[in-house]
């Protein structure tokens, strides 16, 4: 697979990172290539997004097998802002923890994560996002952005 530069991701995009705590990330099943999608905390530094995760997790075993992935962050306040990130993953062993504590402090206004979060002998990895194509359209040309998700229709 040819590699495709990194983009930076628009500052436009950046406060809607920093207000988010949960993304999807979309990797592809290394057992039959189609789709998998699951939702992750993430924490967004200014420059990239990470994810940690675990070894014996699935996006794990895909991102092993096709780096390509998809990254989107839908906006609390309106639903008609959000952010896709197209590009590829690289892993990067957490052996000590330090950085799926940070994202668990980062993530849950500053508590500090269980003892017992993950299973004894769980390894931890560090998903960084390289983009290579970014979205952030403005949808319907901001017409409904005052259009919020508790407002759904009947």
């Amino acid at each position: 697979m040819q590699k495709i530069p990194e983009v930076l991701i628009p500052e436009a995009s950046h406060e809607l990172l920093k207000k988010s705590v949960i993304g999807t990330i979309t990797t592809i099943r290394y057992k039959d290539q189609l789709l998998s999608s699951h939702p992750v905390s993430f924490v967004w530094d200014g420059e990239s997004i990470r994810i940690s995760s675990l070894k014996n997790r699935i996006k794990y075993k895909n991102i092993m097998a096709d780096s390509r992935v998809s990254f989107c962050v839908l906006s609390a306040e309106n639903v008609m802002h959000y952010l896709e990130v197209r590009g590829y993953a690289t892993l990067q062993d957490d052996p000590d923890n330090v950085f799926a504590r940070r994202q668990f402090i980062e993530n849950s206004g500053g508590d500090e994560p269980p003892d017992d979060m993950d299973p004894p002998d769980a390894e931890r990895v560090i998903i960084t996002i390289h983009p290579q194509q970014v979205s952030s359209p403005t949808l319907y040309g901001g017409r409904f952005d005052n259009f919020q998700a508790s407002k759904k229709p009947k």
